[in-house]
């Protein structure tokens, strides 16, 4: 026994000792290392984005009142700094508008390149940084028209939609099985709240369905007479976005710009210089109606939608 405490004393101690100074050590270097790259990259990039890059999203979007998702011609509408959001899908760039009882989050579907296909835009990740903003989702889309009396730079409201696309991802829910509710796919309150703020400011819009074909190119003649047997605009964008903002349980509607007529319905060949021209055209009135909408917004901000309920009772 008197042996045992011995060796102890001798070897077990100062060897526990060694290793907890050693493990203190490392500790030690560790933290040094982040403390100090934390300080380099203040240094370098400032307080704002590496705080945001370090501890996500914090209280920068408290006071956000609508989110807005847009796509070709509306990227110059940003004319804050951007802030990232990091989710588990890829990051992605913000930018907020700052007015005086509120701020209007801007997310662009190309985030800061040139232009990504409609086919390769990161959904999932737009929909999860919109996600944690937790504000209500206006998606600005450009779209043909199928019907003569719709013309171009005529706003239409989508209150339903039917998916052509082929290779997208279009749901969150790869490992388990959920079958959420598309019955009313766009946020009914935001729709309504929408239509009430274009009649007041007698701006001519149409309601009706919207259908989205895979891209890049545009519809034949003989896709787009299939299609307006069952629906009004064409466009490339709306879907996966609106499944995906279902199954998040967001507040999500759709603004769309009628930036050309469909193919067949016009003499000249479609051009994509037709869609920014016809958005460049409209950009002021686009960003009066979304101010608009966001103080309506923030002043009916109570009401009993069932977005935020769409994936409740759905999974198997």
């Amino acid at each position: 026994m008197e042996l045992l405490k011995k060796i102890n004393l001798i070897f077990i101690f100062p060897l526990f000792f060694i290793f907890s100074l050693y493990f203190l050590f490392i500790l030690y270097s560790f933290s040094l290392y982040f403390f100090i790259n934390f300080i380099i990259q203040i240094l370098f990039y400032g307080f704002t984005p590496v705080f945001f890059h370090i501890f996500g999203v914090i209280m920068s979007f408290k006071r956000v009142a609508l989110t807005v998702i847009g796509g070709v011609g509306y990227d110059n509408m940003s004319l804050s700094d951007a802030q990232t959001i990091q989710t588990k899908h890829g990051s992605v760039e913000v930018h907020v508008l700052n007015f005086e009882s509120m701020d209007v989050a801007l997310i662009s579907r190309h985030q800061g390149k040139r232009h990504v296909p409609p086919h390769k835009v990161n959904y999932k990740a737009l929909i999860a940084a919109a996600q944690k903003i937790k504000a209500p989702v206006l998606a600005l889309n450009s779209v043909g028209s199928m019907k003569p009396e719709l013309s171009a730079g005529h706003f239409f409201v989508p209150n339903d939609f039917i998916d052509m696309t082929k290779t997208r991802e279009e749901t969150f829910f790869d490992k388990k099985t959920v079958h959420v509710d598309m019955s009313d796919p766009y946020c009914r309150h935001i729709r309504k709240v929408l239509t009430t703020l274009l009649s007041g400011k007698k701006i001519p819009f149409s309601e009706g369905v919207y259908v989205c074909t895979e891209g890049p190119r545009f519809e034949t003649k003989a896709e787009i007479r299939m299609y307006a047997q069952f629906s009004d605009v064409v466009g490339m964008t709306g879907v996966p976005e609106v499944v995906l903002a279902k199954e998040a349980g967001l507040c999500y509607a759709s603004l769309c710009l009628i930036t050309n007529p469909a193919a067949g319905l016009c003499a000249d060949v479609l051009t994509i210089d037709d869609v920014q021209k016809a958005v460049e055209e409209r950009q002021s009135e686009i960003f009066d109606i979304l101010l608009s909408l966001a103080k309506s917004l923030k002043v009916n901000s109570e009401h009993d939608c069932f977005c935020r309920k769409s994936v409740q009772n759905s999974e198997i």
